[in-house]
């Protein structure tokens, strides 16, 4: 829930000055290769981990899975920033704004199935043990 609050607060900085980054070159195409490596990874990842019912290994992967969708939001904006919106700031703030909400809510969304999913686990782990007493 906090990395959800920074992010947004990340983002309503980022829309309110109309900034982005900015990589010198050929950087911005190596970011491109590592924010999509990272996403197709961690979803790899959640997908994969989430068979073993573990909600360490699956709150950590969830994580992973939250500093990739950051990454690709920060793709967007140096990609707006180098190839495009430099004539319309508005399109900026559009297309930033409405990613990073996107993202915020999936990132809120996934914090809310652990806390429940986990919930859900302790309490069935509480009522085993108390059937075994």
């Amino acid at each position: 829930m906090f990395m959800n609050a920074a992010l947004a607060g990340i983002v309503i900085l980022v829309v309110r000055q109309n900034s982005g980054f900015e990589y010198p070159g050929m950087l911005i195409y190596m970011m491109a290769m590592y924010a999509f490596y990272a996403a197709i990874t961690a979803v790899r990842n959640v997908v994969k981990f989430r068979k073993y019912g573990s909600p360490v290994m699956s709150a950590a992967k969830v994580i992973n899975l939250t500093a990739a969708l950051v990454s690709l939001l920060s793709l967007e904006t140096a990609m707006l920033t180098q190839f495009g919106a430099a004539n319309d700031p508005m399109f900026r703030q559009i297309m930033t704004a409405s990613t990073g909400a996107g993202i915020s809510l999936i990132v809120l969304g996934m914090a809310v199935f652990m806390i429940v999913r986990s919930t859900r686990q302790m309490r069935h782990a509480l009522d085993c043990s108390d059937m075994e007493v």
